[in-house]
């Protein structure tokens, strides 16, 4: 079944459910963010395995030059993003992309903005490689770098049981460093939960507009984002949209979204022209500029857009303001994380 064909059936099931829902609160594809994301069989979670995730996020002698760390285009401080419409990658070019932000990527089902990566091992370790990224070489020189660096040893026995350092494994330590960037207990989770007081009466008209305008068509489950692992899809199963849906916008003629054909580029097939998987609105608030091109500075500019290109609707400056009201009830708690100090 083609990406597009499975996107319009959960399109369909979608509509169904929102056809007999009374009102959007009763909307049963929202859930409450879970505390962890599903774990891979082949790469289970430990407290030495994240450690050493973490210590590999901030050292910049993952990369080429030796400058260059994931925080720098994922700042944990900011949105795990950089603010930035395109990144500069360590060999000084930039993104074909806008960075996206990393909190709560262990919902995900595929990975990239055009979903070349089938799990999340393989987005990291392909993004460690890519030149306008981390530009980190082959993996028989990555290994190599990483362990010329006696400290690594004692980490990497206690995480893999060994002091082979790979280009998996920094991928598998990373991965599991990732899994644990979960921002829970949003005013929307604990909405869902039970406590009607936690969105505000502009939040609760935004969360009804988002729904009966078809926004939660595509934005539904835990991270607004579609199916999580198990809803339909597995690991490696991609949720796509057309973006824009309707490329005679007055919006796209402005921001140029077509220029971009998403999945297209990676498969050659003309029914993926224009795919793109669908982003998490999870801290959407903060996660600024919006589109795989970074081209809107401004959440309110982005729901009018998503309405106009996506829908074919035209929202009243009222609506837009309780739509964007809403949206700010989806930013979750930040778990604390400190710098780790790096080995040599």
């Amino acid at each position: 079944m083609s990406s597009l064909v499975s996107t319009r059936i959960l399109y369909f099931i979608l509509l169904l459910a929102l056809s007999v829902a009374p009102v959007a609160a009763q909307f049963s594809p929202f859930r409450p963010l879970p505390a962890q994301p599903p774990i891979p069989d082949d790469n289970v979670q430990s407290p030495a395995k994240i450690a050493l995730g973490k210590t590999l996020y901030f050292d910049p002698r993952l990369s080429g030059s030796g400058r260059t760390t994931c925080q720098q285009c994922h700042n944990l401080a900011y949105g795990a993003a950089d603010g930035m419409a395109y990144s500069t990658g360590d060999d000084g070019t930039l993104t074909k992309r806008s960075a996206p932000t990393l909190w709560n990527v262990g919902f995900y089902t595929i990975w990239f903005w055009d979903g070349r990566a089938a799990t999340l091992e393989d987005a990291v370790e392909r993004h460690l490689m890519e030149t306008n990224a981390m530009n980190g070489g082959s993996a028989e020189e990555l290994s190599r770098r990483i362990s010329a660096i006696s400290g690594y040893g004692e980490q990497f026995r206690a995480a893999f049981g060994s002091d082979a350092v790979n280009s998996q494994s920094i991928a598998q330590a990373l991965s599991s460093f990732l899994r644990t960037l979960v921002t829970q207990d949003s005013a929307f989770d604990r909405f869902l939960r039970g406590d009607k007081t936690a969105l505000t009466e502009t939040q609760q008209r935004g969360f009804e507009v988002f729904v009966d305008s078809g926004c939660a068509s595509c934005h539904f489950w835990v991270s607004l984002a579609g199916p999580v692992p198990g809803l339909a899809f597995q690991i490696g199963e991609g949720f796509y949209e057309l973006f824009p849906n309707y490329p005679d916008a007055p919006s796209d003629r402005k921001y140029k979204f077509s220029a971009d054909l998403g999945r297209f580029h990676v498969t050659g097939d003309e029914a993926d022209k224009r795919l793109f998987r669908v982003p998490t609105l999870r801290n959407v608030a903060h996660t600024a500029p919006y589109f795989h091109n970074g081209a809107v500075t401004t959440l309110k500019e982005a729901v009018r857009v998503m309405a106009e290109a996506q829908l074919r609707v035209d929202f009243s400056d009222a609506q837009l303001d309780d739509v964007v009201a809403f949206l700010n009830s989806l930013s979750g708690q930040y778990p604390p994380i400190s710098v780790p100090q790096l080995p040599q």
